[in-house]
């Protein structure tokens, strides 16, 4: 079908003639500027939803998906509760842990610390298993230690200690190598004929890890959950139940169906889901992506700023033909609809331009990398998650920023009366 004559100028006037042609290059330009401010959002977007993914990640293996605990202490019945949620389909994966409250006290001096017990043959063992330079390592935590030490009559003896794994950062801050006893703090204290004396126990180091997380590194450390057991005075008590389900985003649903699966148990059960738990951060992280957005998308706008300067320049190159058309009985809103899709015109191309840019960009950012301090980020290279989605939004956004950029230009030349513009010629 032939083009309406509207679609056919707004065309024709994009091919200019030899004096014209500072306006084309002006239009290049408008082409460019826009396609240089999809790309650059596109790449953006990409690498705040990379960070935000890998930090999601390293947080969900720190915690678990929902986590269920009682209301005014531990959980005696802990195997009763466990089997109950078993039996929920959603469920992927259920254990026991303990966390409690200790300092550990070395020569360098004293922090404290939580410490997490550890069921053998868990999802926390593995995934502690991969923090560790050798994930064979973590089976020392189920290992008693042996110390050498020398008795006060002189003998030399070796003696068998429970054993820890610390997180790097705190490694370097208390200075202990691996294998060095350390002495523990339990927030417990015993009558004695000297007063109130706190529990205590030497335990070894047995190994570091490293979770990309510095302050969970400064005050997380891992036992087995026997070892914190017996060492906290907790008999067979545990501190709560961890749920691994099978889809993460449906969390908070199912969290809520545990909970009623739980009635009929003795005491009073609550649940915290992943969501929950970090909820300031991921507030803080979806902010900080809108934010990047709206300033980013002002490069948009700023490039559509030549977008209108080239259709004005048109409008006054073009006096004669607009004042021709509507001698001939073309209509205002003909004339607008000219350059209206001229602007729509740069902006389309603009913004296809610099899609397929920002997603070349991305696969080349992703492939080859942009090296970054690994001690600061724990990631190598910068991260690139490329959702189409966002790709989507953006194009969108910037097709309606540049498409408006036409609106003064189109009512200006609408607005043109043939007699002014034919007085002269």
């Amino acid at each position: 079908m032939p083009l309406k004559f509207e679609t056919f100028l707004a065309l024709r006037y994009l091919k200019s003639k030899r004096k014209e042609v500072f306006i084309s290059i002006i239009t290049i330009i408008s082409v460019i500027g826009v396609a240089v401010s999809v790309m650059v959002l596109d790449i953006v977007m990409a690498v705040m939803t990379g960070f935000e993914t890998q930090l999601q990640a390293k947080l969900i293996d720190a915690s678990a998906h929902i986590t269920i605990r009682k209301i005014g202490g531990d959980i005696e019945d802990g195997d009763a509760v466990i089997e109950r949620i078993s039996k929920l389909k959603e469920i992927e994966a259920v254990y026991p842990f303990t966390y409690n409250q200790a300092m550990v006290s070395t020569s360098a001096g004293a922090r404290g610390l939580l410490v997490r017990g550890v069921k053998k043959g868990t999802s926390p063992e593995s995934k502690l298993g991969e923090m560790l330079a050798d994930p064979s390592g973590v089976e020392t935590l189920f290992t008693p230690g042996k110390l050498d030490i020398e008795r006060p009559d002189g003998i030399a003896d070796t003696v068998e200690l429970p054993t820890l794994i610390i997180g790097r950062a705190l490694r370097d801050r208390l200075g202990v190598p691996r294998g060095a006893p350390v002495t523990l703090f339990a927030p417990k204290f015993s009558a004695s004929p000297q007063g109130l004396v706190p529990k205590l126990r030497r335990f070894l180091i047995a190994d570091y890890y490293k979770s990309g997380l510095v302050e969970y590194e400064a005050g997380l450390a891992y036992s087995s959950i026997e070892s914190a057991q017996a060492f906290f005075g907790l008999g067979s008590a545990v501190s709560g139940i961890e749920v691994e389900v099978d889809n993460l985003f449906d969390a908070p649903v199912i969290a809520q169906k545990i909970l009623n699966h739980l009635d009929g148990l003795p005491g009073r059960y609550y649940a915290t889901d992943w969501t929950e738990q970090n909820k300031p951060l991921w507030d803080a992280i979806r902010l900080e992506k809108k934010v990047y957005f709206i300033v980013l998308l002002l490069l948009v706008l700023v490039a559509s700023f030549s977008i209108v300067s080239t259709l004005v320049m048109l409008v006054m190159e073009k006096g004669k033909d607009i004042a021709i058309l509507k001698s001939m009985g073309a209509s205002d809103w003909s004339i607008q609809t000219i350059f209206l899709l001229q602007g729509s015109l740069i902006g389309f191309l603009g913004v296809i331009v610099g899609t397929v840019l920002g997603y070349g960009g991305c696969i080349g950012l992703r492939e080859y990398g942009f090296k970054i301090d690994e001690r600061v980020f724990s990631l190598s290279t910068v991260p690139v998650e490329i959702v189409p989605m966002n790709m989507v939004v953006v194009a969108i956004a910037g097709f309606i920023i540049t498409a408006t950029a036409g609106v003064y230009p189109a009512w200006r030349a609408s607005r043109l009366r043939p007699a002014d513009a034919l007085r002269f010629e």
